[in-house]
């Protein structure tokens, strides 16, 4: 048998080769443990290893190779104008909410448009009373129509009802909760926040809890969910206001809602707010 030329060089290279590799091993580890950051460029592979072995399944279900890269963060999307449409707009669009968006539905001759509202409606029932019609024709949860259909655009208006149950935090966060549910459904939808419609200045001095102070409270709360990309907040007190931050008396049969030959301002103003991708 003819000997290597070689005998000693080739088994040094490998160990050579096995100490490097370990010394990656522990540099990329190291990095990873400083401060707990990813680093740009670097193959978090050793790392994924070590999290599987110290992991379960169910916390790791899928074994996969990362590649982190300078490029990862990309330029924000920048906002979006309201823009002028035409009631075509709302063949795609479906409003949820509570009387107010019936009152939409009954009278605003927006009839292409799908509709989810009931009287009495919350934040906090939204996705759990049977007021959506689904594609076998039963009644369903807003959820489950969601889950059903997809939408272009989605205006929600919620609130009213709430005002004397809970606090303003925990309104927020259940809205905030419920905007988010909606993105998950319904990822490719413009989803507009409608600011909760005013009551009279004769109401709001009446009531300790439905009166104008706190819809304006919750309305600037509601509002800093808009990211002016894929949620955007409208508020129709803009034109049924008095000048004084209630609802005028001219508008309203009860105080509260508005008169069924009184809608055609709040379609204007919806046609004057259409985002178009």
């Amino acid at each position: 048998m003819k000997k290597s030329k070689y005998p000693i060089i080739l088994p040094l290279l490998a160990s050579l080769l096995c100490v490097e590799a370990y010394g990656q091993v522990l540099r990329i580890q190291e990095t990873a443990a400083k401060d707990g950051q990813v680093k740009p460029g670097i193959v978090y592979v050793c790392q994924k290893i070590e999290d599987l072995r110290h992991g379960t399944p169910e916390d790791v279900p899928t074994f996969h190779f990362t590649v982190h890269t300078e490029s990862a963060n990309a330029k924000e999307e920048p906002p979006r104008q309201f823009e002028t449409v035409d009631k075509s707009y709302f063949d795609d669009a479906v409003f949820i909410g509570d009387s107010r968006m019936v009152g939409l539905h009954d009278y605003s001759g927006l009839d292409n448009a799908t509709y989810y509202a009931e009287v009495g409606m919350t934040i906090f029932s939204l996705f759990d009373k049977p007021v959506a019609k689904l594609a076998d024709g039963s009644i369903g949860t807003v959820e489950q129509a969601l889950q059903q259909k997809q939408f272009g655009k989605i205006y929600l208006m919620v609130g009213i009802n709430e005002l004397g149950t809970g606090t303003q935090e925990r309104f927020l966060q259940a809205y905030q909760a419920a905007v988010e549910r909606i993105q998950s459904l319904q990822p490719n939808a413009v989803i507009f926040i409608q600011g909760i419609m005013y009551v009279t200045e004769e109401r709001s001095q009446a009531d300790a809890y439905i009166n104008n102070p706190n819809i304006q409270v919750r309305n600037k709360n509601i509002a800093t969910l808009a990211d002016n990309r894929n949620i955007f907040y409208i508020d129709v007190n803009e034109i049924y206001s008095d000048g004084k931050g209630n609802l005028s008396k001219e508008y309203t049969f009860d105080n509260a809602h508005l008169k069924g030959a009184c809608y055609e301002p709040w379609v204007a103003f919806l046609l004057e707010h259409g985002i178009v991708k």
